[in-house]
């Protein structure tokens, strides 16, 4: 009887551990496909509008398809100044700004957060060509429009935007320095990685609502989507990154932001929404602590989170931005 009963509970246990293993590959291939995979964000309704009609928006608005096939566009202030948007008003009234308009100072690389595409940055870039900056955008790899299909986090796109940097002269005639590095979350991780590969490139970096590190936010996020189970969020990011270095050839613990912080010798100005429950704003100083420049900046935003990080402070927020910017010229 006894044997029988063991059988049992030794059948019981093979299949709960049958299922658990199941489940923990299931859970690390469906994560992993949003993570290499995230689905592609159409056009919206307000990058038509401005697509459409630049000049209306104070902008002059090339696209064109950059190395690697990369999807870009190249943004540039629309000459005539009786043509601003409020949006760039509002940004020199506030920044009392004594350039001409349409007057180019610099070139800043615009990279947008995950799931997202190049024209996300578009009402940014009424502010920033506003203050006397070019924009480049350019959709990610896994994203948008780019033929690649896997998004890397910065381990393949760090060396793509140095390309498309490279490949401004001789395309459009123009010298893109100073240049200048902006990015949004997936974005600002991407920022900060490329920066830290040729510190001397770059005049300076603004980091919005980056990561520290890639596997320490999925195992956060895993936690927040089952608080109740939290123990089990760490099977979870191995899971999940196991599934991502056999879709994409890349594990989550290779994308660290954090470890290349101490080659950020530019001025550096790191953004983050105290509210923001999906990058904690500790990771934010965490990051400041390791730059070693001496023209770093911490700018919190009140209130803010992560979905809402630009738009919570916008009337103080761009400003700072663009004047950061501006005086990181003469580093």
């Amino acid at each position: 009887m006894w044997k029988c009963v063991r059988r049992g509970l030794l059948h019981l246990i093979a299949w709960l551990a049958c299922g658990l293993l199941v489940a923990t590959v299931a859970v690390g291939w469906l994560g992993a496909g949003r993570l290499v995979e995230p689905p592609r964000r159409v056009l919206q309704d307000y990058h038509r509008e401005r697509l459409d009609q630049p000049a209306a928006f104070g902008l002059r608005i090339t696209a064109y398809t950059g190395p690697q096939q990369t999807p870009c566009l190249l943004v540039e202030p629309e000459p005539s100044r009786n043509r601003n948007s409020w949006r760039g008003t509002e940004l020199r009234q506030s920044l009392q700004s004594s350039l001409p308009w349409g007057t180019v100072v610099g070139t800043v690389v615009m990279l947008h957060g995950h799931t997202g595409r190049k024209e996300d940055h578009l009402p940014s870039c009424e502010r920033f060509c506003a203050a006397g900056f070019r924009c480049l955008l350019l959709d990610l790899p896994g994203h948008g429009d780019h033929p690649a299909p896997h998004a890397t986090f910065g381990k393949k796109e760090s060396a793509l935007v140095e390309a498309l940097v490279d490949d401004l002269p001789g395309r459009f005639a123009i010298s893109p320095e100073p240049l200048f590095l902006y990015g949004v979350s997936q974005g600002a991780a991407i920022a900060l990685q490329t920066a830290a590969r040729h510190p001397e490139r770059w005049a300076g970096v603004i980091s919005v609502s980056s990561f520290a590190a890639l596997d320490r936010t999925l195992t956060h996020s895993a936690e927040a989507f089952a608080p109740n189970h939290a123990e089990w969020a760490p099977l979870a990011t191995a899971s999940v990154g196991c599934a991502a270095w056999f879709r994409a050839g890349y594990t989550p613990w290779e994308i660290q932001p954090i470890r290349v912080a101490q080659k950020l010798t530019m001025p550096v100005m790191i953004v983050h929404g105290r509210e923001d429950r999906f990058i904690p704003f500790t990771d934010a100083e965490a990051l400041f602590s390791r730059i070693p420049s001496s023209r770093k900046v911490l700018r919190p935003v009140e209130g803010a989170g992560h979905d809402n990080m630009l738009s919570t402070d916008a009337k103080h927020l761009y400003p700072e931005m663009c004047r950061f910017l501006l005086e990181a010229r003469s580093r």
